[in-house]
């Protein structure tokens, strides 16, 4: 809004041939200056779509889907679930509540639909009479294999709302040591990041003038 148009016209009065990448910033400052309006309304529309789009059963699913196999943040959000389900399931069994109650109340404390799929396939496992690890562990993408195989242990020693309960507590502490190291790494990635764009728009209105000043 204010250094782009002061630069053009330096640029018109010196007849400097202009690269790509300095014509596309002219571009952008041309618009938000003469349909800054349009510009914000079609910013507006844009980001509610997506709102909307992500608030749909179809967004709701892509989401999921994104969060369970996205490379950064998908350890996390398994060991994540897997502290959930099993400090829950813990708690409950711990108290008293039937398995097949405690499998129900869990299922509505899990978000992702994927994380939902896995707890209905091992209720129905329950129901058979067959092993509550089976399902676990045929669902390696989701959750750790460790939980399965600790849940086969528990069943096998009658001890499986302990040995949940130390699967929750490993989760948790590795869920928050995870978290701090993404931490440090995602401030060093937005400088980069920010510091790119900067960088980007810098080259793009000053090479110009130097390519002005070469000729001569």
């Amino acid at each position: 809004i204010f250094v782009v148009p002061s630069l053009v016209a330096t640029f018109r009065e010196l007849n400097i041939e202009l690269p790509a990448s300095t014509s596309f910033i002219i571009f952008i400052s041309g618009m938000v200056q003469e349909k800054g309006i349009l510009f914000l309304a079609a910013l507006f529309l844009i980001s509610y779509g997506v709102f909307y789009a992500l608030k749909t059963e179809f967004g709701k699913k892509a989401v999921d889907y994104a969060v369970a196999y996205a490379p950064v943040i998908r350890d996390i959000n398994r060991k994540f679930n897997a502290a959930r389900v099993c400090r829950s399931l813990s708690s409950l069994i711990s108290s008293g509540i039937p398995i097949v109650e405690s499998f129900n109340i869990t299922k509505d404390l899990v978000e992702n639909h994927l994380y939902k799929k896995v707890l209905d396939e091992a209720l129905v496992s329950v129901k058979r009479g067959e092993s509550i690890s089976k399902s676990f562990l045929s669902e390696k993408s989701l959750f750790p294999p460790l939980v399965g195989e600790m849940m086969a242990v528990g069943e096998e020693t009658g001890k499986i709302s302990a040995m949940l309960f130390e699967l929750a507590k490993f989760y948790e502490g590795e869920v928050n040591s995870a978290t701090k190291d993404l931490s440090t790494v995602v401030e060093p990635v937005l400088m980069i990041i920010i510091g790119a764009a900067v960088g980007f728009f810098a080259i793009s209105m000053i090479s110009p003038m130097y390519n002005l000043a070469g000729g001569f």
